[in-house]
């Protein structure tokens, strides 16, 4: 048992470059690696209560927890440190389970209770942290990352098809899956507990919804910005320096602005470019809100050769996922890691603040559905097919609405898995082996959104609600906190998301839909108070979003290096793919 406690934690070095512990109880153990935030010189995990009947091992922070521990100390709890970690402990002892509606934060727990003879895993609303488990025959294993519980040679480590077919259509593995069928991921806002031999896992957050719909806008937006304010001031808890990942979109250039605000230095701003590629690029975006708040400002550059750290960065992502801007993020992470141990991004306002634009797209969708079907067949049908056949740019506006209309007459969950969808059916049964498909059996993808929605429905949410709560519910946790997560802690770095501060997305789901999305503009909100800060000709340009000419890269610089290692057959196959489909590629 030590020596796997001891591997384990080992392999998650990278997480935890400052210190590590241990702690054995005959046949329970934790392991832990640390990245020094907080209380940098007390803050040794696993940490014990006062009598060394609890510990802990956590990952993340507690940005109330200054606030808790005046309550818990009024209570008679005693601390030997300064540190969060030490918090959760004392308020698991004060109000058991129950303890995580209190924490205000993003965090992956472990609390093992030695009088209780129980185990207690904890995972933060949006799924910011990771953690993971696997359940054997007579034990079972979790940690922050995959290949940590891969140590352990009892682990079965075989594919799991449904979660890799669900990859296929998503291009990200939806929770609880993971690629192998014995680990499994600890849902966002949910607890697991392990006592007798029996492990239970439930929901302890759902999104709870004011109505705001009877107040204006003005109202609102006073609201909006105090919540931000708050959420940010209480992110900036830290004994080390930080940073702002400032790409010159809406919500990075909100938190520098209202940050720059907060701080009595400079604030530290980092910004990554694609030199060359002007779609793409938005990078003096970021230095003209850098300028105008006076930051300490660095711009770095993604290439084509930047492809080379692909290895790495798929190394620690451990999955599965199809987004190529985990490669400039990495590039980014060990840049900014060699000045700032901590930075703040803008991820969460699109999700939070209606800030996609098939938020749009799906809302317009949900009108033409109400069509008459004689005016949608009869006469647009063949009208858009008619287009088709169109030589220049009518040809594609043919096409697209071709498309939308097939998607509108869809059920809403439907339709939203069509807007993730990378792979259609039709090409995943040409790219898929029949072994493959055979295992796969009769499990649809689109089953995952049905579920979410189902939920959704039950908390009686308007439809672009019901929609943003998909997109926190799956999107967020699986693939942006995935990605972000792990290549941030991949260069000793820190992330945090103002953004996704919980209360703040309830504020966002509770707001009327005109107040997120208007007609062909997204964010209204968000760009009314960026508009008290910035210029309303860069608050209300046309939404860019962080993308990567990867497809630039393939037809040019990296065109010959593609098809080498395709004819080279380095294309691994493994039973799932098909190798003459891709062989004609």
């Amino acid at each position: 048992m030590p020596e796997i406690i001891t591997d384990m934690a080992r392999m998650m070095t990278h997480r935890g470059p400052n210190d590590e512990g241990f702690y054995v109880d005959g046949q329970v153990g934790l392991g832990h690696r640390r990245l020094s935030i907080i209380d940098l010189a007390g803050g040794h995990q696993p940490i014990s209560n006062e009598d060394n009947s609890a510990w802990i091992v956590f990952n993340g922070e507690i940005y109330n927890h200054a606030d808790l521990r005046r309550t818990l100390e009024a209570k008679g709890h005693q601390y030997r440190t300064s540190s969060d970690t030490e918090t959760i402990l004392h308020a698991y002892e004060e109000y058991g389970p129950d303890c995580v509606h209190r924490l205000r934060g993003m965090f992956a727990f472990a609390i093992w209770d030695a009088r209780q003879r129980s185990l207690l895993l904890a995972r933060d609303r949006f799924g910011i942290k990771p953690l993971y488990y696997w359940c054997g025959i007579d034990r079972m294993s979790f940690a922050s990352e995959i290949k940590a519980i891969l140590v352990d040679p009892d682990v079965d480590v075989s594919l799991d098809a449904t979660a890799l077919y669900d990859y296929f259509t998503f291009k990200f593995i939806p929770g609880p899956q993971t690629p192998f069928k014995e680990i499994r991921r600890l849902q966002p806002g949910h607890l697991m507990v392990v006592k007798d031999g029996r492990v239970r896992a439930e929901r302890y957050w759902q999104p709870e919804f004011n109505g705001l719909s009877d107040r204006p806008c003005s109202v609102h937006l006073e609201e909006l910005e105090g919540h931000l304010k708050e959420a940010i001031g209480e992110h900036l808890m830290s004994e080390v320096p930080q940073g702002v990942f400032l790409s010159g979109g809406v919500d990075s250039s909100l938190i520098t602005a209202l940050m720059a605000g907060i701080v009595e230095e400079p604030l530290r701003t980092f910004a990554i470019g694609f030199e060359g590629y002007r779609g793409f690029d938005e990078s003096a975006y970021a230095e003209q809100v850098a300028a105008t708040f006076g930051t300490n400002h660095k711009t770095f550059f993604c290439r084509p050769s930047s492809i080379a750290c692909l290895s790495d960065v798929l190394w620690h992502i451990e999955e599965p996922l199809a987004d190529a801007a985990m490669i400039p993020l990495y590039e980014l992470c060990h840049q900014a890691a060699q000045e700032v141990t901590v930075v703040h991004c803008g991820d969460g306002g699109d999700e939070g603040f209606g800030g996609y634009p098939r938020f749009y797209w799906d809302g317009y969708a949900g009108f033409y559905g109400k069509v008459p079907d004689m005016l949608r067949r009869g006469i647009l049908a063949p009208m858009f097919s008619a287009l088709q056949g169109v030589p220049g740019p009518l040809r594609e506006i043919g096409r697209r609405a071709e498309k939308f209309s097939k998607y509108a007459g869809l059920s809403q969950s439907a339709r939203y898995t069509n807007w993730f969808t990378l792979v259609d059916d039709e090409a995943k049964h040409a790219l898929l082996t029949p072994d493959f498909l055979a295992e796969v059996g009769q499990h649809r993808s689109s089953d995952v959104f049905e579920s979410i929605f189902a939920d959704a429905g039950r908390l009686g949410l308007d439809s672009l609600s019901t929609n943003q709560y998909c997109e926190l519910h799956s999107f967020v946790p699986d693939d942006l906190m995935l990605k972000s997560d792990k290549i941030a802690m991949a260069a000793g770095l820190e992330g945090r998301f103002p953004f996704l501060d919980h209360r703040l997305v309830e504020f966002g789901l509770s707001l009327p839909p005109s107040h997120k999305v208007g007609f062909r503009q997204l964010k209204v909100l968000l760009r009314q108070l960026l508009a008290r800060y910035l210029p309303k000709d860069f608050v209300y340009r046309r939404k860019q979003g962080f993308e990567v000419p990867v497809d630039s890269w393939f037809r040019a610089e990296l065109d010959t290096e593609l098809r080498n290692t395709i004819a080279a057959g380095e294309v691994a196959t493994d039973g799932i793919l098909n190798s003459a489909y891709i062989d004609g590629m």
